[in-house]
């Protein structure tokens, strides 16, 4: 076995640290050290267990910095980047608000999610790569949990090329260096593909999850990946590709099966859920993570980063806030402007609790921790919301304004009860930008939206100090919207070279 340290330490070492909370039975039968490839591939049930503790991997402590707590704490990291998100005084984020944490090769901002990524991508492939050998007594059951293992598998490196690599250029060749694209479970160095041949990939998985996933139900339906989720996960990968006929029509079927499995738009006061209680609130969460009441994860969760009311450090000194040149953007009737404090007083923090928290305008109001005591929050990684919201901006790029106006309509009257659609061709594409900032604020996707569309950063309005952000404006294709290769990688790994 050739060399290639960085992507085995900790998360690589055993399949069984997986296992952690998932089946306390389970782990009484096997040794806590390592688990054999007989024992973890005898059942389904087992192979089911890797699984689940892939997702419960997603929300995790591992790693060295608190701050950057599985992928919660990396779509904090990545919002922090963006125009639309800033704040004052904390420094977690900071050196990543400031443009330079992910430009450094030797940083927990570029190091974790590129070990934990592929740690991911690693039970994956020990689940596509083994699952066949398995006596399939349930038919159904093998096939979720193998569609699910394409999904992650697809997903993963789809984050990972947004991150580490150029954009995708539509209609070009795309044949600039991208990730290494791993199939399979094993640790051989690995050069990188190029853009092109990843987002191939990444389709040819996301497709056998659509195929693999239809008619599945799993037991928890909200935390793990359905056949609605991986149509959506393929609308925002063409999304990214600006192949907006293939983003419009993958968004509709996600749309149109996750509404035939009960989600639907939230409105009036339902959008002041505060996103945390994917069972009782937030009623869009098609993907979620849900942490129980005892499996906490203390300063390591969303809610302790982007949240108003969580009892710590890092919102008592530096609440997030909202861009007010994009707040301005609202109109006056918009139910969504309670998602921030433009004042930045404390009017609506009642009690002794918030004596100490620091207020800035445009304050978020929008995320609310489900317990300051204990820090659990869930976390929705995909909202219908966003559905409509792809579909409908894919549809006006086409110049398909009536179609466009249609979704953007039934999803507007939603968040605001006076909008009347109005706008067409470049003002209508405008108009569903300015929807998508205001309502996926704070959930990860602003900077990969500025670099799929190739635009500039640029940080205006009268609430950024340029003495806490340090950055107001980056150019588009600039090198800096490349994350730096892991310097453990590069050392270990030959086939390797850095973004420069």
């Amino acid at each position: 076995m050739k060399k290639i340290k960085y992507l085995s330490v900790s998360l690589f070492l055993t399949v069984s640290v997986l296992f952690t909370g998932c089946d306390a039975e389970y782990l009484e039968t096997v040794p806590t050290s390592s688990i054999s490839d007989v024992t973890a591939y005898s059942s389904l049930d087992n192979i089911q267990l890797i699984l689940n503790g892939i997702y419960r991997k997603m929300v995790s402590q591992d790693g060295s910095s608190q701050g950057h707590g599985g992928e919660p704490g990396y779509i904090v990291s990545r919002e922090t980047l963006g125009d639309d998100l800033t704040w004052q005084v904390n420094t977690w984020h900071k050196t990543t608000h400031q443009w330079i944490a992910h430009r450094s090769d030797n940083n927990v901002a570029t190091t974790l999610p590129w070990r934990y990524y592929y740690g991911w991508i690693m039970h994956a492939n020990f689940i596509i790569n083994n699952i066949d050998e398995v006596e399939d007594l349930d038919p159904a059951l093998h096939h979720g949990i193998k569609g699910e293992a394409y999904a992650i598998r697809g997903y993963i490196h789809f984050l990972l090329v947004q991150m580490y690599a150029k954009r995708y250029e539509g209609g070009g060749a795309n044949s600039h260096e991208g990730i290494p694209y791993r199939l399979q479970a094993d640790l051989e160095p690995q050069p990188r593909n190029t853009v092109a041949e990843v987002y191939q990939n990444i389709h040819s998985d996301l497709d056998q999850a659509i195929s693999l996933l239809n008619g599945y139900t799993p037991a928890d339906v909200q935390t793990h990946i359905t056949q609605a989720v991986a149509y959506g996960l393929k609308a925002r990968v063409a999304l990214a590709q600006q192949d907006y006929a293939t983003a419009a029509s993958a968004a509709k079927s996600a749309r149109d099966v996750a509404t035939k499995g009960g989600y639907k738009l939230m409105e009036g006061d339902e959008l002041y859920c505060g996103f945390a209680d994917i069972t009782t609130d937030t009623k869009e969460a098609m993907w979620a993570a849900r942490t129980k009441s005892d499996q906490t994860v203390y300063f390591y969760h969303f809610m302790a980063y982007m949240s108003w009311n969580d009892n710590t450090t890092a919102i008592r000194q530096g609440v997030k806030a909202i861009s007010l040149d994009t707040y301005d953007l609202m109109s006056e009737t918009d139910l969504r402007r309670k998602w921030w404090d433009p004042t930045g007083s404390r009017d609506d923090l009642v009690g002794d609790n918030f004596a100490s928290y620091v207020t800035y305008p445009g304050q978020v109001r929008k995320f609310r921790a489900r317990s300051q005591a204990d820090h659990v929050s869930d976390y929705a990684y995909m909202r219908i919301a966003e559905l409509y919201l792809i579909e409908a901006e894919a549809l006006a790029r086409l110049g398909r304004d009536a179609e466009a106006q249609e979704v953007l309509t039934a999803f507007a009257t939603t968040r605001d009860p006076e909008y009347a659609p109005s706008n067409t061709g470049e003002a209508l594409v405008e108009e569903i930008m300015t929807h998508r900032r205001i309502e996926l604020w704070g959930e990860g996707f602003r900077w990969f939206d500025l670099k799929r569309l190739n635009l500039p950063l640029s940080r205006h309005g009268s609430n950024w100090d340029i003495s806490f952000c340090a950055v107001l404006e980056v150019p588009a294709g600039d090198v800096r919207w490349q994350w730096s290769i892991p310097r453990a990688e590069l050392d270990n790994n030959p086939n390797i070279k850095q973004n420069d």
